[in-house]
């Protein structure tokens, strides 16, 4: 029965501009509050999301510019939660390795992360700590799961590449809320990469990126309703409770 939901929301059309618009204001106040990185978007943002499109925006803050993306879809929040946190089974960005340092029980999770870069350029390196924003989540009664991100200390990786440059700041979110039978999902990120390459190019190349990445969650959350099963290690929600598999085992799973 869950596969046929899942397919059948597959077919949805996006709600109206209005209608986004409408169920991203029930929580605005809560965001500016209590978001790590509060966004926020324009009619204009809504009206490209209701036409099925990334809606993408540049954030003036000082510094180099905050990066936002932000879709519908009719996936279910829990299924593509599970697309964003699980990443340990996906690489969004080829050139992108990765290297988990550390989880707590309450959702928190540390990574050692190493960009390659086409020569003469340095390859980038950085630790970031990666949380659940249980306070956001509680303020909006469980509407709102913001799961940021910001730079950790770097000490925490004892193998760095010692020809890599260390970032000298990285921070941004994923946003999910409930909307519609759906899921708004918006992404935010603000970047400096240091040395000779400039903020301004930095920006540029996130917001370029942004459609593929966000349409690559959206399609890998095709597999999770069978990937996440019983078997798996228990992903916490934006609440950190964990989230229930979706699939029953097979016969030759359960053997």
């Amino acid at each position: 029965m869950f596969f046929l939901t899942f397919i059948a929301a597959a077919l949805a059309a996006p709600p109206s501009a209005a209608a986004l618009q409408s169920a991203w204001n029930q929580h605005s106040a809560s965001m500016i509050a209590h978001g790590v990185h509060p966004l926020s978007p324009e009619l204009e943002d809504f009206v490209a999301v209701a036409n099925g499109a990334v809606a993408k925006r540049r954030i003036a803050e000082d510094g180099p510019d905050r990066a936002m993306g932000m879709l519908w879809t009719p996936v279910a929040r829990p299924v593509l939660w599970v697309a964003v946190l699980d990443d340990i089974h996906d690489t969004v960005v080829n050139s992108l390795h990765e290297q988990r340092l550390g989880r707590t029980e309450d959702g928190r999770k540390v990574l050692y992360q190493r960009l390659d870069l086409p020569w003469p350029a340095q390859d980038r390196q950085w630790v970031i700590e990666i949380w659940n924003n249980l306070a956001l989540e509680r303020d909006t009664n469980g509407a709102v799961w913001e799961r940021p991100w910001d730079l950790g200390d770097p000490a925490r990786m004892p193998t760095p590449d010692g020809k890599a440059l260390w970032l000298p700041m990285t921070n941004g979110s994923w946003l999910l809320l409930d909307v519609a039978g759906g899921t708004l999902m918006a992404y935010s990120a603000r970047t400096t990469i240091g040395g000779a390459i400039p903020d301004e190019l930095v920006t540029r190349w996130a917001m370029a990126t942004l459609d593929e990445m966000m349409e690559h969650i959206v399609e890998r959350s095709r597999s999770i309703p069978a990937h996440y099963d019983r078997h798996h290690d228990p992903v916490l929600g934006g609440d950190n409770q964990p989230i229930k598999a979706f699939a029953k085992p097979t016969n030759s799973q359960a053997q």
